[in-house]
């Protein structure tokens, strides 16, 4: 069968590993998990599924009672006596009493459930918060952005939406069906027999029809991730996009991830449609063959009208919690992929504890001396090869050297993003390792080559973390950047909000992110590329700055451009990893080595 209009040809893109209906690897396993994880939610959820029973069994008992009055009222009727108002209007009221009573633990359970569910939600949020912060930055070096922050939120939510109604709803479902077939037999054994062979023949069907279309929501999610993938990266990118006349190629790929889309959409849903169908034939069926077979029995006298009444409601008792179960399931597995994934984070190595350090760091100085370390991001692949240095107070020092050689990957070890495999990193003749990270931290301030602006006013960009920060010292910091004139000119000045939409060049958003620095005013301070992506008129203005920011602070300076560290006290010319030349700017040119041929390189591309 193919569907109508475009063809589901094209190689189908693969979606990410969250895509609904993905399989856990262990379903048993990562729900038992999941249960010992929740704690002392599963009290609430074990009284939700309590109540969920209990209304499910008041629900199967009413049909008895609704035989009691019919057999009453037809008696009445072919008997010819006159109806027994006291008896029937007794067990209507008890009829109201159990569905009443059902009605009221429905409730009870929707309670529970919903509000265990958002309980897990947030507790798991929680962990997962508490977590990425205790995660070394290694771990986020070898998984990607968008699938961390989907454990976070998708996978998250699918647990928080999901987990609690979904065993509630299986085991409701379960005790529906499995009462329904328990009361048809005791009520009346062949009946029961009858009615339920053509019913579980339709079952089975419709059990195949459901495997069948999990393929298709699972190729369905695939091709939404794949599509919403291809329009992020367009959007972002559309001026490279215009730029290399790329329209045509993104076209391409959008046809053929719609047209796959289209096909899977098209099989989901069409074979999601055939289950109420299929429900509705299998309920019609069973009422076909109460009607007739029952009808016969009540001639022969074996059964009263009533049976037939209660086993009308009990057939579609049993048919309708059928699509339910299969439902539960599937969200059953959504819900063990999901946990796996989160679990799979949350059992990420961490860094240490470092709650028994107490190494007091006040009143530093900025000596900061490198012995003999090393490095590796990959056991057995050293980047860093014996590295040492000392760095005298105040001294501002400038790493350089080729892409690659381990610049920044010297200040990471001195920042603590990292931690050395062998050898020392010692400020003021303390050890970084005695120090807690926060405190390493503290020590710093920044500027790097990629700018980093959240969204939220210019002020609260510019005292980031910093408490009391006056408003004279945040425009003292704006003017020494060069940017205070610019956002005196926005209508809201410094309560300006920073979005999105708000087009901020590379150069100014790079300004605020000095004068963020200039107000943090720590004792050491890291350059890496500060001066990027700015004019050359922009840059000296801030190179001024830096050169009022630098003086009596330790500074290290990470820089391509050569001419931005002809003034630093020491120049480290850095190559595979090791110092290969070192000294001032004239010492270095002296010697005609490797630093000179980078400097007379970059002056002959600017000719």
């Amino acid at each position: 069968m193919s569907p109508p209009g475009p063809s589901g040809g094209q190689t189908r893109p693969k979606g990410p590993r969250w895509a609904v209906g993905e399989k856990p690897k262990d379903l048993k396993g990562t729900m038992v998990r999941l249960l010992h994880y929740i704690g002392k939610y599963r009290r609430d959820i074990a009284f939700g599924v309590v109540f969920s029973i209990t209304a499910a069994v008041l629900t199967l008992i009413g049909p008895q009672y609704l035989a009691q009055v019919t057999d009453l009222v037809s008696g009445s009727i072919l008997g010819g006596t006159s109806l027994d108002l006291g008896r029937i209007g007794g067990i209507c009221l008890v009829l109201v009493f159990i569905y009443s009573a059902s009605v009221i633990f429905s409730t009870c359970q929707e309670y529970l459930i919903s509000a265990s569910s958002e309980k897990i939600a947030n507790v798991m949020r929680d962990d997962l918060s508490r977590k990425i912060n205790r995660v070394p930055l290694g771990y986020f070096d070898r998984s990607s952005t968008g699938d961390i922050m989907s454990r976070l939120t998708n996978d998250a939510d699918t647990v928080g939406n999901t987990c609690s109604e979904s065993i509630a709803l299986f085991i409701s479902s379960i005790t529906l069906a499995a009462g329904s077939v328990a009361m048809m037999f005791y009520t009346d054994p062949t009946l029961a027999a009858i009615s339920i062979v053509p019913t579980g023949v339709g079952f089975v069907l419709m059990f195949v029809l459901i495997k069948k279309s999990q393929k298709y929501y699972r190729r369905q999610q695939g091709d939404l991730g794949a599509m919403n993938g291809l329009v992020e990266e367009v959007y972002y990118g559309h001026d490279i996009v215009r730029a290399y006349n790329g329209e045509a190629g993104s076209k391409k790929r959008f046809t053929a991830i719609n047209d796959s889309l289209y096909t899977s959409a098209f099989y989901a849903r069409f074979m999601t449609s055939l289950m109420p169908q299929m429900l509705n034939f299998i309920s019609n069926i069973g009422y076909v063959i109460v009607c007739i077979f029952g009808s016969m029995m009540v001639i022969d006298g074996r059964i009263g009208y009533g049976v037939i009444v209660a086993f009308i409601v009990y057939v579609n008792q049993f048919t309708r919690p059928i699509l339910m179960i299969s439902e539960s399931l599937t969200s059953m597995q959504s819900v063990a992929a999901a946990s796996e994934r989160i679990f799979d984070f949350l059992d990420a190595p961490e860094m240490g504890d470092e709650g028994y350090k107490d190494v007091s760091v006040a009143n530093v100085r900025g000596e900061v001396e490198f012995r003999d370390v090393h490095f590796s991001y990959v056991p057995g692949r050293e980047v860093i090869h014996g590295f040492s240095q000392k760095v005298e107070p105040g001294q501002k020092v400038a790493i350089v050297g080729l892409t690659g050689a381990g610049k920044t990957t010297i200040v990471n070890l001195l920042m603590r993003f990292y931690e050395a495999d062998s050898g020392d990193i010692l400020i003021d003749g303390i050890p970084t390792r005695s120090m807690t990270r926060s405190q390493v931290h503290g020590l710093f301030c920044m500027v790097l080559q990629d700018t980093w602006l959240f969204n939220g006013t210019i002020r609260d960009n510019i005292a980031y973390t910093k408490e009391g920060v006056s408003e004279s010292d945040i425009r003292a910091a704006c003017r020494a950047a060069g940017i205070d004139d610019f956002i005196m000119g926005l209508p809201d000045g410094y309560d300006t909000v920073l979005t999105d939409g708000m087009r901020l060049s590379a150069g100014q958003k790079q300004q605020i992110t000095i004068a963020r620095a200039i107000v943090r005013d720590a004792p050491l301070l890291i350059l890496d590329e500060a001066t990027s992506s700015v004019d050359t008129m922009t840059e000296k203005h801030i190179q001024n700055a830096m050169d009022v920011l630098m003086e009596g602070r330790t500074s290290f300076i990470i820089a391509h451009r050569l001419s931005t560290v002809r003034n630093a006290d020491l120049i480290l010319v850095m190559k595979d990893g090791s110092i290969f030349e070192k000294g001032t700017h004239e010492e270095l040119m002296g010697i005609g080595g490797f630093y000179k041929e980078l400097y007379d390189s970059q002056f002959e591309n600017c000719e």
